[in-house]
């Protein structure tokens, strides 16, 4: 199971039809196959349509690329035969289960480690492996998003993927600090020189949330939706005929301020075809908000997956799970997703997901 531990921490292509996609499972590959031939029955016998396995963690990865450091054992698993992520891929397309992996797109890795002048810096010059503890790349830095790109096309190209699911697509984030609760990362020299040029300031000296420093915000923000629409037309290029997730906090805005992570204008521009909220703590019409405040934010043509999420101990019981979808359906989303598998099983909730099923094909004849 060290696969599984490990990697939970945390344009025009044709539509893919995902109207099947009821209840979708935030999951990871398995160590082997029989492992993996059991849980995906489960999955099928319990109505998941989509899985979202997590492929990386903060720098190692499970597909095979010689572009980043693969995660301990998957080489010897190569080396003897047997590649996790195909054998889940083809286990789940069997069953006509959906694959829509999770990568995490911020930590740098193999890539920061080989070029640290790729690595994004803190409103005091220091690295993000410094004050965050893990080296981030510096999204404004062309090169450094090509590297990512190129990692990423790597799973891409060597797995028939049914879509990517775009994690930590933005620049570190943290609330611990007051002065890290908007912007603080983000700094990289590229970008303060376009605000210096642009705009007549250095956004280092500026207050954070003022006026001012809110112009510079917005570079980056682009900085992160750049790479998004090139990793996009990337994977148009090749000819894989792929969804796009987008990944976020239920307050869009709030994401993008204070991380980059702009998903309502990747959706407004078409760079993506579903968002996963993460409605992990909210409760009762708090749910059904997020839902309804995301819809307004992207619009009609994005698909809106809230989370119904065990995990951490946020829903418990049966009883919680089926209120908090309850919740989620009034705002009339297109979907849920469950984070995590691990967590369904630790609190006994596996059958609650052929209710769900039910549920969800009500509100939609509902609609």
């Amino acid at each position: 199971m060290f696969l599984r531990l490990a990697m939970f921490c945390m344009c025009l292509i044709p539509a893919i039809g995902l109207a099947d996609n009821r209840v979708g499972l935030y999951t990871a590959p398995l160590e082997t196959e029989q492992e993996t031939i059991d849980f995906i029955s489960k999955c099928k016998a319990n109505g998941i349509s989509t899985l979202y396995p997590s492929l990386c963690g903060g720098g190692t990865v499970i597909w095979k690329t010689d572009k980043a450091d693969l995660y301990k054992g998957i080489a010897e698993k190569y080396a003897a035969g047997f590649d996790p992520l195909e054998s889940f891929i083809r286990h789940a397309h069997a069953a006509g289960i959906k694959v829509y992996p999770s990568v995490v797109c911020g930590p740098g890795g193999k890539i920061t480690n080989e070029h640290p002048e790729w690595e994004t810096l803190d409103r005091n010059g220091k690295k993000s492996s410094e004050s965050y503890s893990t080296a981030y790349i510096a999204f404004a830095i062309p090169e450094a998003r090509k590297a990512k790109i190129d990692m990423l096309m790597d799973l891409v190209n060597g797995y028939e993927i049914d879509g990517i699911f775009l994690d930590e697509c933005n620049y570190p984030c943290s609330s611990d600090k007051q002065e890290h609760k908007s912007g603080f990362w983000g700094y990289e020299k590229p970008l303060v020189d376009v605000c210096i040029n642009l705009y007549g300031f250095d956004p280092r000296k500026e207050p954070l949330d003022s006026p001012r420093w809110k112009l510079f915000n917005l570079l980056q923000r682009e900085a992160t939706t750049t790479f998004v629409k090139e990793l996009r037309d990337r994977v148009i290029a090749s000819g894989k005929k792929i969804r796009f997730g987008g990944y976020g906090d239920t307050d869009g805005e709030n994401d993008a301020t204070a991380a980059a992570r702009d998903y309502i204008a990747w959706a407004q521009r078409g760079l993506i075809e579903d968002l996963f909220l993460a409605t992990y703590v909210e409760k009762g019409e708090a749910l059904t908000s997020a839902v309804t405040r995301a819809r307004k934010a992207c619009g009609d043509k994005v698909l809106i997956y809230p989370s119904l999420c065990p995990f951490n101990d946020f829903i418990k019981s049966r009883e919680e799970m089926l209120d908090a979808t309850t919740a989620l359906l009034k705002g009339k989303p297109d979907g849920l997703w469950i984070y995590r598998d691990d967590y369904l099983t630790k609190h006994d909730l596996w059958n609650t997901a052929p209710i769900i099923n039910q549920m969800l094909a009500k509100s939609e004849a509902v609609k």
